[in-house]
């Protein structure tokens, strides 16, 4: 028959050997969430680093846009420009043909 002291050392070496197979189990876990988390951070990192890339991409296409549309619109004014002086001349000949044919037919000045 086992002895009170018996049991309390049997107690004792399960204990220790229950702590042991914890701590194993333990550090192990520990071990493998750390590669989790590792890893997970390195994809989070390479996708920063698309996105980055991917708005840089954005940045330098934005930029060429707008120098091309400020260079539509420099056009597009000298074009209006250009039709705005054409129609005075045409509005101002107009008007010196009316005013002569006005004095030669002898009608009132408008």
């Amino acid at each position: 028959m086992l002895t009170k002291s018996d049991l309390q050392q049997i107690e004792r070496i399960v204990r220790t050997i229950v702590r042991e197979e914890v701590e194993n189990e333990t550090q192990a876990i520990k071990n493998e969430l750390q590669a989790d988390i590792t890893m997970s951070r390195v994809r989070v990192q390479n996708d920063i680093g698309e996105l980055k890339d991917r708005i840089k991409n954005i940045d330098i296409r934005l930029t060429k846009l707008e120098n091309k549309v400020t260079k539509m619109h420099k056009d597009l004014k000298n074009e209006i420009k250009m039709v705005v002086h054409y129609l005075d001349k045409e509005n101002i000949k107009t008007l010196k043909r009316v005013e002569k044919i006005e004095a030669h037919l002898g009608l009132a000045v408008s």
